[in-house]
């Protein structure tokens, strides 16, 4: 009987098997990726976060007053923010928890590896968004009711009006994401630096404040750019607007920031446990 062939008989690169050092840093750049590519998408939408929400409604409501005794902007209902926040600020604990564990450089790496992701997910939606539209494409009755009647085909939205809600919807990605993309790299790298300058200084103690120093700083460098281009040059704003939304965006940032030191704690905990039972063990024999 033959031998059955071996992976690398076949053609294929020899199996390895990664140690946890290697697997965990694959996880969390795969997460900071992903979160990265979906905030650029999600982003393009702007909410209003109500002011009376627990513990901190107060809070909320002073920065709304600041805003508008500061900048002639706000005194309604709620803070004008980016969905972006959903998504943006869980980078930040990535790189801050990789930066703890594996240095500077592989953060660097994996901050560089998102900008690539960024930049091919603007290209395959711009190439979608080209594409000519087919005439059974339509918009559904239920979201149609907002479209003027020349655009309603036996009450759904015609294919031009699909045409026009794609292209709204992610028409704006382009300018947010060189808008993001050029805060990104800026305050992502800011950030990384930042965080091993606290360590020096702490000499690796004070997780807690290297996390929420590192991030603050650099989130604050995040939000002037990236609102101070998107909602300038897509939504043309005024100027008291846009002030007004980059001080209520950071505001909910930091205390995002401050909420998750306890994650950040729990994923070098985690993580790092993970990845030094694999340090140094010795590689496995390839498998077919």
């Amino acid at each position: 009987m033959n031998a059955p062939k071996t992976h690398e008989d076949a053609g294929h690169v020899a199996h390895v098997v990664q140690p946890g050092y290697e697997r965990g840093y694959f996880v969390l750049g795969v997460l900071f990726v992903s979160l990265l590519v979906l905030t650029n998408v999600v982003g393009t939408k702007l909410f209003t976060l109500p002011l009376d929400l627990p513990l901190v409604g107060p809070l909320l409501s002073a920065v709304d007053g600041f805003t508008l005794w500061a900048f002639g902007w706000g005194g309604g209902e709620g803070l004008t923010l980016t969905a972006g926040i959903i998504t943006y600020p869980l980078t930040f604990l990535c790189t801050d928890i990789v930066s703890e564990i594996w240095g500077r450089k592989r953060a660097d790496v994996m901050v560089m590896l998102g900008f690539a992701a960024s930049l091919l997910m603007l290209l395959v939606i711009s190439v979608a968004g080209a594409l000519p539209a087919a005439e059974i494409w339509a918009v559904p009755s239920e979201f149609a009711s907002v479209l003027s009647p020349d655009r309603l085909v036996d009450g759904a939205g015609d294919h031009i009006a699909a045409q026009a809600a794609y292209r709204f919807t992610f028409d704006a990605p382009g300018t947010l994401l060189f808008a993001s993309m050029t805060a990104y790299l800026v305050a992502q790298l800011i950030d990384n630096r930042l965080f091993h300058f606290w360590r020096r200084l702490t000499k690796g103690k004070a997780l807690w404040f290297r996390n929420n120093m590192s991030t603050g700083l650099s989130q604050l460098v995040d939000t002037i750019i990236v609102n101070g281009i998107f909602l300038h040059y897509y939504w043309e704003m005024e100027a008291s607007a846009i002030a007004g939304v980059i001080v209520g965006v950071y505001v909910v940032k930091f205390l995002l920031a401050l909420l998750d030191t306890p994650l950040c704690y729990l994923g070098v905990h985690l993580v790092g446990r993970y990845a030094r039972a694999g340090a140094h063990r010795p590689p496995e024999s390839p498998q077919a």
